[in-house]
């Protein structure tokens, strides 16, 4: 039987709340400079789709992943798998939803409460992966 460790919880909060931070602000920078270009050279049909595609991809698939690993490791937790895989497809699937409140507006923001439900997730994850018994007690 695994142990619950309330700990991981307040540990898997604070790393995902960093990492949406900082995912969100690479997106809201990448789509402000990908809505400057195309404003710059609004005779492209395809002004800022680069920069577009490059911002989402470098925000979801490979910040937010590494972020959750790290920060997980940085305060000395493992077995954190699913909370980098759960927090990685909320953080991808929410932020693909929520795009357009971003690019339409300029110092948009992601909706409140998709905010608040991927940093609950990150809260839960954790303890729902603990480490094994045997890691749990020489803890």
């Amino acid at each position: 039987m695994t142990r619950i460790r309330p700990g991981r919880a307040v540990k898997g909060a604070m790393v995902t709340a960093l990492a949406v931070l900082v995912c969100h602000v690479i997106l809201s920078t990448g789509l402000a400079r990908a809505r400057a270009e195309q404003q710059a050279r609004p005779e492209e049909a395809w002004a800022g789709t680069g920069v577009w595609l490059a911002t989402f991809v470098l925000s979801t698939v490979l910040a937010m992943p590494l972020l959750l690993w790290a920060g997980m490791r940085i305060v000395r937790e493992k077995h954190c798998h699913l909370l980098v895989i759960g927090g990685s497809l909320t953080w991808f699937f929410g932020a693909g939803y929520g795009v357009d409140g971003i690019d339409s507006v300029e110092g948009g923001l992601l909706p409140v409460p998709l905010l608040l439900c991927v940093v609950a997730l990150g809260a839960l994850l954790p303890i729902l992966t603990g480490p094994p018994d045997h890691e749990a007690t020489d803890a």
